[in-house]
């Protein structure tokens, strides 16, 4: 039995050869992309049984069977299908899988399969694999054929999508309101007082060829002078003889009244906070003031908003008081622009209109056309308003002016819009739209609010004429619930109907403005007016610019107008047993009789992998490993060797016992 040993390290040294096939194999092909590298698994070969064993009888016990080996032999190859890494080509034409599967290849007679993509284009168009030649089969069977130069046709416009906001808040249409352009307001004079002394009169002769000084409304001040001959007795000078020196004095806006008893009052004609008064001693008449009762502290008016109460000759626009009979010029125009213009006559006797603000205010609302303005006083600021009945631009103007010989004049403020009675809210978007020649118009869309109810808008299309014309312009009562979310359109169809010049017939655009309750189209919230039309579904032609794949392993066309559409889809190929395939070299596979079956299906479906466009899928060998699993193979050689050795060696120690 010696020559057991022989045969049994040959066998040790015929599959470790064999292994270091394996190995050389898989190494030989470290950088070939796509390849699945391959692992070896030994079995022991029959043994020869010296003896069966048996089990225990009696007070027997058991015995093992004896057994010699005769060997070992490969059991299996297997492929190692782990992912490989993946390198970016750039290559448009690239692709790799990331997961299961294989992509088809067909050589007209039998389908193949592999994990590397690189593909091209034949001289006939044929999407090929570019090692073999092999076409590159599409997911339903077919050839792929790649249109290098292509025009894509028009696609008329068939709907229009809007997004975004439209204002809740109302800031049309409005009243026109024409208001004085600062308000009107009450004042009282500065004033002061003389305090005479007993019998109504005032000690002045210390004072005799001297002076006192006064400053109206911040004015210079003017001298009053007090000569001796103008007094009859400077001890007891009179009010009237006191009265008569500031008279000749000339103060301008200063007025002087004696009261019984000697005592002269002091006043500003000016009304208000900015009237003001102050006397001074002049030159070496220092205690002069104090002989006549009065002081050189600055006295000032006082002033309020005016009211409805409030006289005409009490406004401190007023330049001198309103007397009886005096004239008021009021003139202007009523809302439809027709000419108003009358006259108020100051006064309460027969005739006259009133002397307060408020008969200024009726006789304005008397004026005017009653149906068409309303006027007021705004007690907050003074100002007189008038405010119109409508909606919408108005052409309300209004000049109040003191007649000329007026006793008392005022300095009437000019009145001026102070709200613009501009027409409804709305909001303006644009969009281009196709005709089914695939010339593009550009389309202005104005939404509008309603008068009838501010939580409805109307949509009403535009385009210049010179373009067509558009039968069915607008798309009413869209409205919207109370949280802002679009509601419905209320008010009939939801498309918009155009006639372009040079074709016949109509196109019939379909308005998309959401979802009902849902914000994903128009909503109407806020203040802000966002909305606008984002999207058509129509588009010019256009030539193919390029080709690629996505990750769904379709090949798209990428056209010069924005489009890109699908040509073909990589069919897929999925397999029960992947170990079960037969390699064909090249990195391809064909079906053997355990693979079972291909599974045809398309990237990302059905359990298969998805595509890494531009990119190749590289071998999956781990070098590390392999050299391991060299150094092991080389020992497992060197071992079995020894056993052939020594084997030899005893069968010649046999050969010369007969020596």
């Amino acid at each position: 039995m010696v020559n057991t040993s022989l045969y049994t390290g040959l066998s040790g040294l015929r599959v470790h050869q064999r292994y270091i096939d394996v190995i050389g194999n898989n190494l030989a092909n470290v950088s070939t992309q796509g390849f699945w590298g391959s692992r070896a698994t030994f079995g022991d070969m029959l043994s020869v049984t010296m003896r069966p064993g048996s089990a225990p009888t009696g007070n027997f016990g058991g015995q093992n069977p004896m057994q010699v080996g005769l060997g070992a032999d490969i059991a299996s190859i297997d492929l190692n299908t782990t992912q490989g890494a993946f390198s970016d080509t750039g290559r448009p034409l690239d692709v790799a899988l990331q997961g299961r599967g294989f992509f088809v290849l067909n050589d007209g007679v039998q389908n193949f399969y592999t994990r590397v993509g690189t593909f091209g284009v034949d001289r006939e168009r044929n999407l090929v694999d570019a090692r073999t030649g092999y076409r590159v089969v599409a997911s339903n069977g077919s050839r792929i054929t790649v249109p290098v130069t292509d025009t894509l046709p028009a696609t008329a416009t068939t709907s229009v999508k809007f997004q975004g906001n439209l204002p809740a808040t109302v800031t049309g249409p409005l009243e026109e309101i024409l208001a004085s352009a600062s308000g009107f307001k009450e004042g009282t004079a500065a004033t002061d007082s003389t305090v005479p002394g007993g019998g109504g009169t005032y000690n002045l002769t210390a004072f005799m060829g001297r002076s006192l000084l006064v400053s109206v409304n911040g004015s210079a001040q003017v001298q009053v002078s007090f000569p001796a001959s103008a007094f009859a007795n400077p001890a007891a000078a009179t009010a009237a003889e006191i009265q008569a020196r500031f008279t000749a004095a000339n103060i301008r806006g200063l007025q002087i009244t004696a009261q019984p008893g000697g005592q002269l009052d002091f006043a500003t004609t000016k009304l208000g906070s900015s009237a003001t008064l102050k006397f001074d001693d002049g030159p070496g008449a220092a205690g002069f003031l104090s002989a006549l009762g009065l002081d050189a502290r600055l006295s000032s008016g006082t002033e309020t908003a005016a009211s409805l109460t409030t006289s005409l000759a009490s406004l401190t626009a007023r330049e001198a008081a309103y007397q009886a009979g005096d004239q008021i010029l009021i003139s202007g125009t009523n809302p439809d622009g027709s000419a108003v213009s009358d006259t108020f006559i100051f006064g309460t006797g027969a005739g006259q209109d009133g002397t307060t603000l408020g008969d200024m205010v009726n006789f304005l609302n008397a004026t005017f056309d009653s149906a068409a303005v309303t006027a007021s006083l705004d007690t907050t600021n003074g100002t007189i308003r008038l405010t119109t009945t409508a909606k919408g631009p108005a052409s309300l103007t209004l000049t109040i002016q003191d007649a000329n010989g007026n006793s008392g004049n005022v300095l009437w403020p000019k009145f001026n819009v102070s709200q613009d009675g501009k027409g409804p809210d709305t909001a303006t978007t644009s969009i281009d739209v196709v005709d089914s020649l695939g010339r593009t118009h550009q389309i202005t869309l104005t939404f509008t609010r309603t008068t009838t109810n501010p939580a409805w808008w109307d949509l009403r299309a535009t385009m210049p004429a010179a373009e067509g014309t558009i039968p069915q312009d607008t798309i009413s009562q869209i409205r919207f619930n109370t949280d802002g979310s679009f509601a419905v359109v209320g008010g009939g169809s939801t498309n918009l109907l155009f006639a372009f010049n040079g074709l016949p017939g109509t196109q019939s655009i379909a308005v998309d403005l959401g979802t009902a309750g849902a914000f994903d189209g128009v909503s109407m919230l806020g203040n802000q007016t966002t909305v606008a039309a984002v999207d058509q579904d129509g588009f010019e032609a256009g030539t193919l610019l390029n080709i690629a794949f996505d990750t769904e392993g379709r090949l798209l066309g990428f056209y010069s107008n924005g489009r890109n559409e699908e040509i073909a889809q990589l069919r897929i190929a999925l397999f029960p047993n992947e170990n079960g395939l037969l390699r064909q070299g090249d990195t391809m596979f064909v079906e053997a009789p355990n693979s079972d079956d291909a599974i045809n299906t398309t990237a990302s479906a059905a359990g298969a992998g998805v595509v890494r466009p531009g990119s190749l899928e590289n071998s999956n060998v781990d070098i590390a490993q392999e050299f391991v699993n060299l150094i092991e193979a080389q020992r497992g050689f060197q071992a079995n060797s020894r056993v052939i050795t020594t084997t030899d060696e005893i069968l010649a120690e046999l050969v010369n016992i007969v020596r």
